[in-house]
């Protein structure tokens, strides 16, 4: 799907998809002379790569331009056909090389060094990658007779492949010479999908599109043997580790096993890919074969048992069908529920942890069509103890029940009685779905007008709401229940809360109230001790829609929809009882709303395909998200990091990466209510296609240009600025000679007592001559001890110099800065060096720095390590010498200069402390 990142969000990564709609290459590579197996699966603009033992992604390429339409590999490059290009990737990761072909390429396969490519027109291209790039070396033009939908290359026929048409006809083709070297007089009578080798010389599998599959001997040109499906075939695969094995699969996911030398059919394997089967592989010499299907799976089968037939080993599967809903569970943790019924965890930081914790009315009837679940609740408070998760299907009463912390599906499903028993009720489904902040209770709303609230941990129905209840305190009952109640709810006093259907359901955070809207434009608030009204809300001539509220307030988005279809959104204070915000632009038609963890946005999904993001303080549109498709579901979570969104027809589940928490300076600013942002408007070089988790980002780069301009900037010229260095630059300082010396080895350094067998040599004029030691030369510790303080005494360096010849202000700011560069053992080194005559001008650098109130905490370090290791200088200097003279100067007015710096941070940081202080002890 085509996305880009906006002011506020970047694309992260996307879960939940395995494989493509394009069938995946396998790979054989050498690592330390073992040989290991890749699985290569296209996944729209992008190829993830699964370890072919355990199925485990291990990598995923560059995102390309287009979406990929055929892949072929060998054992150091891939191959990937996307629009009309072909693009070589090292080690299916960086780009190498790329070449245009003017063609869609539908068809790709590797003979050797040469790639032979296949166009939607029939044209067979071919390229030479011996040379580590792409070179085009023969084009072969296609005809409107001859569509090629299958190709392959016999074992030992050299430059040759076998390509069969829409027609049932078969040639073979030189693929050297571009020439049509025989075409075979027998036609089969359906569309050839699939050739492929066998385990014999000149013999080829046909699969036909009426399902039949024939071992047709190429040099004979005759059908040795044919085998018959229900469906078009899609896939075969050959057995070679001695056994006589056959495996084909057709469209509807049913594969067969066929014994070649008896020539019958030894099992099929039906209900575990749900759709069509486009790869199927026999690891080389092994009962291993691989199978990957359109229904988002990958899977191993071992063929170890007596009958023959293969036993799964390793599963790796997504949703079959598109995603419906989608919840954050946790930081990292995001739920999903499918068209397919399932429902699926996984982990945000993660692309290896997934997991399924069951499927909607699994094991209840077979033949029964799996329900589409439309609306998730989460309640963590109770995740340890019971069911915390609650899934409204389409068209249905029921509501089931999961668990997290188990990855389980709960062990009953909650309904009201009236629906099973009352005919007046057959066509109700739920329409309304939420969780009280405890996690006990669990409300549901029905097309019906009905409210129900039941029980998490039971299931048993705790009470109905009803329009006409009145504020009265139940008294305790005297005959306590002989038994568990063999019904689930009263279905004789059964007055409905509303005339019209139910549309969300919002309980508070104090778990004190409910807050439910109809279809004819009411809102009423449940007092869920007493379940009478509290109040009452009603807006003429609208519709309301879904809801969604806020994690941090007491603030819920409603959809408002006008009798002319037009749609708002309105923001309902639950404490006050009065709508607080409205956003009047929000596109045709809302289909998700969702809050910031915050609670200081509000993102708001049209059927446009945008997603639109207010500002909720200054009701203000501050971001806009565009996509190819619309989004469907969304959910931030609960430390707002990731926004997760799903989208129509797709399968997969995208991360987004909020801006804000990565990026230094966001410059969030108001858009008009109008603005929309287009695919025209953002060039390719800007990420105009879909950027799927690429670690390589530019964002990295613009973060430290910003985080390098935010630490040169000083807000004002009147505030104390820190320097932005981190305190290993300067909070050690004072104490290095101390950390040093305790840094020391304890135990002297022992001489060999046997030299080395190998003596270290060094190249002369005459050869090699072993290296000797000057013995002669070693000094004890106290000449070696007074020699290097004697050096240290007698030497100036360059920064000393730097400060014995400056003369301005500006050459003094200079020097600091060039001392302010140099690592910490280095700044030690340089004020050690400091002589009686250089000491006053350092002092005077720091203060002309500390007029700047800028470096502050730097100045103090490099003020309090001077001061530590010339104290004696400073302290015995002479009364009549210029030096003490100039520096008792610069010391006084250092010392003022500093005391008012200070006091300015001292009142500041009084303030904070007191207002701290003042929050804590408040009743608020």
């Amino acid at each position: 799907m085509k996305r880009i990142q906006s002011e506020l969000f970047a694309p992260y990564r996307f879960l939940g998809v395995v494989t493509g709609d394009v069938a995946p290459s396998i790979r054989s590579t050498f690592v330390a002379k073992k040989s290991a197996l890749s699985v290569l699966c296209p996944i729209d603009n992008v190829i993830m790569q699964y370890n072919g033992k355990k199925l485990r992604a291990i990598g995923m390429s560059e995102p390309l331009s287009d979406k990929v339409s055929a892949v072929a590999s060998s054992s150091t490059s891939v191959f990937a056909a996307h629009g009309t290009n072909i693009t070589s990737l090292a080690f299916c990761r960086d780009i190498k090389d790329s070449i245009d072909l003017g063609a869609k390429i539908k068809i790709m396969t590797l003979i050797g060094t040469q790639l032979i490519a296949v166009d939607i027109s029939s044209g067979i291209h071919v390229i030479d990658t011996s040379e580590g790039g792409l070179q085009m070396s023969l084009l072969m033009e296609g005809s409107d007779d001859f569509e090629i939908t299958a190709i392959c290359h016999p074992s030992t026929y050299l430059n040759k492949i076998v390509v069969g048409s829409s027609t049932g006809r078969m040639k073979i083709i030189n693929f050297r010479t571009g020439k049509v070297i025989h075409e075979f007089q027998r036609s089969f009578d359906s569309r050839i999908t699939i050739i492929e080798q066998t385990t014999a010389l000149d013999v080829v599998v046909v699969g036909l599109e009426n399902g039949e599959v024939m071992l047709f001997n190429v040099k004979m040109d005759k059908i040795i043997t044919s085998f018959r499906h229900d469906a078009k075939i899609t896939n075969v695969a050959f057995r070679d580790d001695g056994e006589s094995t056959m495996v084909t699969a057709d469209k509807n996911g049913t594969m067969a096993v066929w014994d070649l030398e008896k020539q019958e059919l030894i099992g099929k394997i039906t209900g575990i890919h749900s759709d069509e089967i486009n790869c199927l592989y026999f690891v080389p010499g092994e009962p291993i074969m691989l199978s990957a299907s359109l229904d988002n799976s990958l899977r191993l089968w071992i063929f170890d048992s007596a009958d023959g037939m293969p036993r799964e080993l390793v599963r790796l599967e997504g949703h079959s069908k598109p995603c419906a809903s989608i919840k954050f569970v946790g930081k990292d943790h995001v739920l999903s529920a499918g068209k397919d019924g399932s429902i699926r965890k996984y982990d945000v930081s993660s692309l290896t942890m997934r997991q399924k914790l069951g499927t909607v009315g699994q094991g209840v009837k077979l033949n029964k069509e799996v329900q589409n679940v439309a609306e998730m609740a989460f309640g963590w408070q109770r995740e340890a103890a019971w069911n915390n998760v609650f899934c409204r299907q389409v068209n249905d009463t029921k509501i089931t029940t999961w668990q997290t912390r188990n990855n389980t599906s709960g062990a009953f499903t909650l309904e009201h009685d009236r629906f099973k028993k009352k005919v007046d009720f057959i066509d109700a489904n739920a329409t309304a779905l939420c969780v009280s902040p405890c996690g006990n209770f669990v409300f549901i709303g029905y097309s019906t007008g009905h409210i129900d609230q039941f029980n998490a941990q039971s299931g048993r129905h705790v009470h109905s709401f009803t329009a006409s209840t009145t504020v009265k305190k139940s008294k305790k009952s005297k005959n306590p229940r002989k038994g568990p109640t063999k019904t689930n709810g009263d279905i004789h006093n059964d007055t409905p809360a509303a005339d019209s259907p139910i549309t969300s359901l919002s309980v508070d955070q104090r778990g004190k109230e409910l807050m439910s809207t109809d279809a004819q434009g009411h809102i009423l608030f449940w007092s869920l001790s007493t379940k009478a009204i509290n109040a009452k809300m009603f807006k003429k001539d609208v519709r309301l829609g879904i809801c969604a509220p806020c994690p941090s307030n007491s603030l819920v988005a409603l959809v408002a929809i006008a009798e002319n279809g037009k749609e708002s959104v309105i923001l309902v204070d639950t404490v006050c009882h009065r709508v607080a915000r409205a956003f009047e632009t929000v596109g045709n038609k809302v289909n998700a709303m969702t809050f910031s963890s915050d609670g200081k946005w509000l993102l708001v999904a049209d059927n446009d395909s945008y997603i639109r993001v207010f500002d909720v303080a200054t009701s203000q549109l501050i971001d806009v998200l565009l996509f190819s498709k619309p989004c469907i579901s969304m959910s931030y979570n609960e430390t707002g990091q990731y926004l997760a969104t799903v989208h129509e027809g797709e399968r997969a589940v995208y991360t987004w990466a909020n801006k804000v928490l990565f990026v230094a300076h966001i410059n969030i600013r108001a858009h008009p209510a109008d603005y929309l942002p287009s695919w025209s408007m953002i060039s390719t070089e800007e990420g105009g296609t879909c950027d799927i988790d690429d670690d390589e980002d530019d964002l990295t780069t613009l973060m430290d240009q910003d985080i390098k301009a935010m630490k040169e900037l000083q807000i004002d010229e009147n505030l104390v600025t820190f320097s932005g260095l981190p305190s290993s630059r300067w909070a050690n300082l004072p104490d290095l000679a101390l950390i040093k010396e305790r840094n020391k080895p304890t135990d002297a350094v022992k001489k060999i007592k046997q030299a080395p067998f190998f003596l270290s040599a060094s190249a002369t004029l005459d050869g090699f001559e072993f290296e000797t030691e000057n013995i002669g030369d070693e000094m004890d510790g106290d000449s070696r001890y007074i020699t290097s303080k004697r050096n240290l005494l007698e030497l100036e360096s360059s920064f000393t110099t730097l400060l014995r010849n400056a003369k301005t202000r500006d050459h003094l700011l200079d020097a600091f800065k060039t001392l302010q560069n140099m690592s910490l053992s280095a700044i030690d080194f340089q004020i050690r060096t400091l002589n009686p005559k250089t000491i006053p001008i350092f002092f005077r650098m720091l203060l002309e720095v500390l007029k700047t109130k800028t470096n502050f905490e730097l100045v103090q370090a490099y003020a309090a390590t001077a001061t530590k290791i010339h104290r004696t200088i400073m302290w015995n200097a002479s009364e009549g010498a210029s030096e003490h003279e100039e520096l008792t100067e610069v010391l006084e007015e250092m010392a003022q200069v500093q005391m008012e710096s200070w006091n300015e941070m001292e009142n500041l940081f009084v303030e904070n402390m007191a207002v701290v202080q003042w929050i804590k002890n408040a009743l608020l």
